[in-house]
């Protein structure tokens, strides 16, 4: 695995997001302020897999045009604020909404990263009623598409992070056969 390359405009939020993801077990290999730069260091890794997590907008390119030329075996995270969602073609990538909530980004990054232990993850702040429901999704996907629970559960995080819902409202379609 190469691991997690962030690119963003700002040095400041390069360095924040990497110390966020690190103390939480994420391997970072990199951090970038230009699109050529975060290809560069892309390139080290070719034949791996790695997760680039980048701004919408570099100073030399954005987040689409860097998605066209990024190298095979990486997926990509775009961090949107809601005016560029608006204006944002993401087919293919995978986006998290400005301002970061800190338990998303990190799962985000796990499920993607395959890792599994976290060195430190805040602690669930989901109501007792929403962790049963979603308990409950995994189980029925367990047993309809014969998935693992971990398989259930990173199901679950991709269908809530490509449709912009929530974990629970993903799981409530899902008991009631929308998903």
């Amino acid at each position: 695995m190469g691991g997690v390359i962030i690119a963003c405009k700002d040095s400041a939020m390069c360095d924040k997001l990497a110390h966020t993801l690190s103390a939480a077990g994420i391997d970072v290999v990199g951090t970038a302020t230009k699109g050529a730069s975060a290809l560069q260091k892309a390139a080290r890794y070719y034949g791996e897999r790695g997760v680039l997590l980048c701004s919408y907008a570099l100073s030399d390119m954005n987040a689409s045009e860097l998605f066209r030329i990024m190298p095979d075996g990486f997926e990509m995270v775009v961090l949107l604020s809601a005016r560029q969602r608006a204006v944002f073609d993401g087919e293919g990538m995978l986006s998290l909404d400005i301002p970061l909530n800190r338990r998303d980004l990190i799962d985000t990054l796990m499920m993607l990263t395959d890792t599994h232990e976290p060195v430190f993850v805040k602690p669930d702040s989901r109501s007792e009623s929403d962790r049963e429901l979603i308990g409950k999704a995994k189980a029925l996907l367990m047993e309809r598409n014969g998935m693992s629970e971990p398989e259930a559960h990173r199901f679950l995080q991709k269908q809530s992070m490509n449709s912009g819902q929530s974990l629970v409202s993903v799981a409530m379609n899902i008991l009631n056969g929308v998903l």
